[in-house]
């Protein structure tokens, strides 16, 4: 029975680690992207060239929470994170990158990743249940209720944050 047990543990652990494996790679271009499921959003990589990570903490080192829920409504405009730490200078300063899923599979999330420098520069991706962005400490994630299947006017978005702040 032990030996069973221990058996099913193993099996358990060599697929989860083969699920992990079979992950796409997190884009090098900034930008908003949808995935098709939770297992097909990038896992945060370990070690960002040029950048260093302290759990936690914002671009400036200051503590942030990395996650969270955000409800947008239907009809209004896009909603950023409250408080979200972006500045308008020395863009090259910090990188965020941030996974998300809707609450729901009806309802679907536009996403953007929108720059204080130049505002008009919102990359609006097409809509989707699951996904992900990054950009640099003068962008911020923001996200709009797209549509529903079931005609629900407002969602819940579940996200998890990582800040990189520029290293030597």
């Amino acid at each position: 029975m032990r030996s069973t047990i221990i058996l099913v543990a193993v099996l358990f652990l060599l697929d989860a680690a083969q699920s992990q494996q079979r992950r796409p790679a997190w884009p090098k271009q900034f930008g908003a992207y949808i995935a098709r499921s939770s297992e097909t959003i990038p896992l945060f990589p370990r070690a960002l060239s040029g950048y260093r990570f302290e759990e936690g903490k914002d671009f400036w080192g200051k503590p942030f929470s990395t996650k969270g829920t955000i409800r947008v409504f239907k009809g209004q405009d896009w909603e950023g994170i409250s408080k979200f730490p972006n500045t308008m200078n020395g863009c090259s300063s910090g990188v965020f990158m941030i996974r998300w899923r809707s609450a729901y599979a009806t309802d679907r999330i536009s996403t953007s990743a929108v720059n204080n420098v130049a505002v008009a520069s919102k990359s609006e991706t097409k809509p989707g249940v699951f996904g992900y962005m990054s950009g640099t400490n003068c962008d911020q994630p923001m996200f709009k209720f797209a549509d529903s299947r079931n005609g629900d006017t407002l969602v819940d978005i579940y996200y998890e944050l990582k800040f990189w702040q520029a290293a030597l």
